[in-house]
């Protein structure tokens, strides 16, 4: 007798993912970020922080009704502040802070809520961290100026996203989805160009995509 409910879970589990099957769908469009500023060197000011436009791609399918597995892509433009680093030296640049993430996502649809999808996942954070025309004033033995370089940084971490979407019909194959997410990712607190220039670990992302389904 005890062996029934073991029996009847997968039959159940089963009927559940039979009763929707499986709709793919692939979605794209454009998004604006903020990033507020993080905590640069004390010896940094000021911290980085900005606004900016990107991309957003996924696709994924409908295992139920309800729920979603899918990839994403987002890549959006360069954030930049204009910096200062001062010891016995100064140096004047633009500092720059850019991510491209590739993450999973899981996408719920409360069925009490037509309109309404939660989103969270994770996966990478490609990040490119750039110090650009360097200016360096020496101001010893008498106070002069010489170009450096540019600076630049490229770096891997973990992150992590969650957010809220609204699709709108458009048709039986189309929809629009207005979105909003956080995204946080793991950055070095102590070394690199990042942690200098106090590049934040949070973006707030605004934004819209097309969605079409492969039914």
């Amino acid at each position: 007798m005890t062996k029934v409910p073991f029996i009847l879970v997968p039959l159940a589990l089963t009927a559940t993912f039979a009763a929707a099957e499986p709709t793919g769908y692939v979605q794209a469009g454009l998004l604006a970020t903020t990033q507020p500023a993080g905590t640069p060197n004390h010896r940094v000011s000021p911290a980085l922080s900005g606004t900016t436009v990107g991309l957003t791609a996924a696709g994924g399918v409908f295992v139920t009704r309800t729920l979603a597995i899918e990839g994403e892509v987002v890549a959006g433009r360069s954030i930049s502040t204009p910096q200062r680093f001062f010891y016995n030296w100064s140096e004047d640049y633009t500092a720059e802070s850019r991510d491209v993430f590739l993450v999973g996502n899981v996408r719920w649809r409360p069925a009490a809520a037509r309109h309404l999808e939660l989103v969270g996942g994770g996966g990478l954070a490609f990040s490119t961290v750039a110090n650009r025309n360097i200016v360096r004033t020496d101001y010893y033995p008498a106070p002069h100026t010489s170009p450096e370089p540019d600076q630049v940084e490229t770096s891997r971490q973990p992150a992590l996203n969650g957010g809220a979407a609204v699709p709108l019909s458009l048709g039986t194959r189309i929809e629009v989805v207005p979105a909003v997410t956080v995204r946080w990712v793991k950055r070095p607190s102590y070394y690199g160009l990042g942690a200098y220039a106090g590049v934040g670990s949070y973006a707030y992302q605004f934004g819209a995509t097309v969605r079409f389904s492969l039914d």
